[in-house]
């Protein structure tokens, strides 16, 4: 018995010209060309699938009936292109129950519907056979032009790419036939969706990405020729000796100069000062940097006499700047006075500056400011970093050595920490804990992005931790958020302190990462507020109910799909600066 019976060619004859007469015009890939390939590739399913004649003419009727609603609407065309094949087969006198299987077959077309028989999921596979041919990205900009014709969706070249990724990650074949013939082409064109959102990034990111980077360096510039500008005064006030009579040449010279001083401040912090301070006591950092700055300040004075000559006058250099200088260098008492009040300047902003850097970038402000003086509400994010088998590396390389691992480990993450705007709350053994403010350990997923940038520096340093301790460390980590009271506790020692259930769950959820073999789980709470698309994914991993809390906490873990570019402040090259 043949599948193709006389009504089968009434039913071809009628959609053919149904079509050709009321589709309507710009209808650039649902016209009467896509509706042949849908039925030739519902026939090739079927015969591979091993079909009944009957079931075979069931579903190639339903092929050509599928798309004729859009002569009528375009969103919810299927109920229309029902519609029209009832009333047609019903006149021809086809059975009820195979009119109904039509049916079932043609509204299976709807998108994300999932089959109830084997006869639909061959509809479903035909209707989306396009995916695992050659040509689906050029099939796929006639339909982004018909969407933008009739549903007014504009997507530019790297949303559409998103877009056709996206469905082709999201969809698959339901028939054994399609999955067999047709997944691997799928999965080329999965391939080649991604090289062309590469080459696009390539071709027209690289300008976004040098704007960005030369926006975020010009803020950096400004910033550091401002603060520079700020040492300039204070070396002017230093030459005048007095705020009250300040020789208006001499402040523009002095800033020029502190705009100098501060740039070579700038490249000694870079290269040198980590090191140092890496190797180096509190006070003979602060000693180092004082005679440092100090110097520079001296140099200032060369500076400033050199860029006078050439801007002024010689009559005007000699009656101003030549008697400022022989007034500061005319007697033991102002030579001894000037680098003095030079040396105690230097201290101040030296000692400063290393006290932030002990207490941490933001903690030293918060006190100065007194925000935490009185219990404060806030929401944050917190990570609990801890290092894997630690206890046996404890035992294998001794006290003295371990120490040096633990030292090496949390110097060699921190970039990680500061690029992505954590705080550094504790050291707790072998554990840090990472804090952010709630909108900043969100934004640009910074608290997800600085454990994968931890787990990429880590990687990139195994064969030097091999070669100096014999291992390769890897950690684990876990992270919640919500409202905690933030204040200063302790009278013999104060410190600001995060109270709250969430800083407690947060390394509950850390201690789940070994039972449930996972390197990282993250709370509901999290996911829900983080935009992890494209280059993250949450997996869930289970639900369960963590000690002391009522209600059962759902974790996921986080899969990295594809590496997101690293902001402007590199890691190539990152050295393990061990501290005493």
């Amino acid at each position: 018995m043949s599948y193709k019976t006389p009504l089968y060619y009434k039913v071809k004859e009628y959609c053919e010209d149904y079509l050709e007469r009321n589709l309507p015009a710009r209808m650039f890939y649902h016209n009467v060309q896509h509706t042949k390939d849908v039925v030739s590739a519902a026939e090739e399913i079927g015969l591979g699938e091993k079909l009944e004649p009957a079931q075979m003419e069931i579903l190639l009727i339903a092929a050509w009936f599928h798309d004729t609603g859009y002569c009528v609407k375009y969103l919810g065309h299927e109920d229309e292109s029902m519609r029209l094949a009832s009333e047609f087969l019903v006149e021809e006198g086809f059975p009820p129950a195979s009119v109904g299987s039509v049916l079932s077959c043609i509204n299976a077309t709807r998108y994300k519907h999932e089959p109830e028989s084997n006869l639909e999921a061959c509809m479903i596979d035909a209707d989306r056979l396009g995916m695992g041919k050659v040509n689906f990205t050029e099939s796929g900009e006639r339909l982004r032009a018909e969407w933008e014709e009739w549903l007014g969706k504009q997507h530019s070249e790297k949303d559409w790419l998103d877009v056709q990724a996206s469905y082709l990650n999201e969809t698959h074949f339901f028939t054994h036939y399609a999955d067999k013939h047709y997944t691997v082409l799928k999965e080329k064109n999965v391939a080649k969706i991604k090289k062309l959102r590469e080459i696009l990034e390539e071709k027209n990111g690289f300008t976004q990405r040098l704007g960005k980077k030369t926006l975020k360096r010009s803020k950096k510039v400004i910033k550091y020729v401002l603060q520079s500008a700020a040492l300039g005064m204070v070396i002017s006030f230093t030459l005048n000796f007095s705020f009250w009579n300040i020789d208006e040449h001499l402040v523009v010279i002095s800033v020029l100069a502190g705009v100098f001083i501060g740039i070579v401040l700038r490249i000694y912090e870079k290269q040198y000062t980590q090191t140092l301070e890496a190797h180096s006591t509190f006070a003979v950092s602060l000693a180092a940097r004082t005679l440092a700055m100090g110097g520079l300040f001296l140099m200032s004075i060369v500076v400033s006499t050199v860029m006078y000559a050439v801007l002024l006058s010689k009559e005007e250099y000699n009656r101003l700047y030549t008697k400022k200088i022989e007034f500061i260098f005319s007697t033991p008492e102002n030579i001894f006075r000037f680098i003095i009040l030079t040396l105690l300047i230097s201290f101040l902003l030296n000692f400063i500056r290393l006290t932030s850097r002990i207490l941490g970038p933001r903690v030293l402000t918060n006190y100065v400011l007194g925000r935490y003086f009185r219990p404060h509400a806030e929401e944050r994010l917190f990570m609990f970093i801890d290092l894997n088998s630690s206890t046996t590396y404890a035992e294998m390389l001794g006290p003295h050595k371990y120490h040096q691992l633990l030292v090496n480990f949390f110097n060699d993450i921190s970039p990680a920490i500061t690029r992505t705007k954590g705080e550094i709350y504790q050291y707790v053994g072998d554990e840090v804990v990472i804090t952010w403010d709630i909108k900043d350990g969100i934004k640009k997923n910074n608290c997800i992005r600085c454990y994968f940038e931890m787990e990429d520096i880590l990687s990139r340093l195994r064969n030097r931790y091999e070669a100096e301790f014999g291992i390769r460390p890897e950690f684990k980590a876990g992270i919640h958020g919500g409202r905690v009271i933030t204040a200063i506790v302790g009278k013999l020692k104060s410190d600001i302190v995060f109270h709250g259930d969430v800083v407690n769950t947060s390394e509950r959820i850390l201690n789940q990462c070994h039972p449930l073999h996972k390197k990282i789980l993250v709370s509901e709470f999290v996911v829900r507020r983080l935009k992890l698309y494209p280059y993250y994914e949450a997996e869930f991993v289970s639900t369960i109910k963590l000690k002391g809390k009522e209600r059962d906490m759902s974790l996921y873990t986080i899969l990295e799909v594809e590496p997101e570019p690293k902001q402007a402040a590199e890691t190539t090259g990152i050295q393990s600066t061990p501290q005493q």
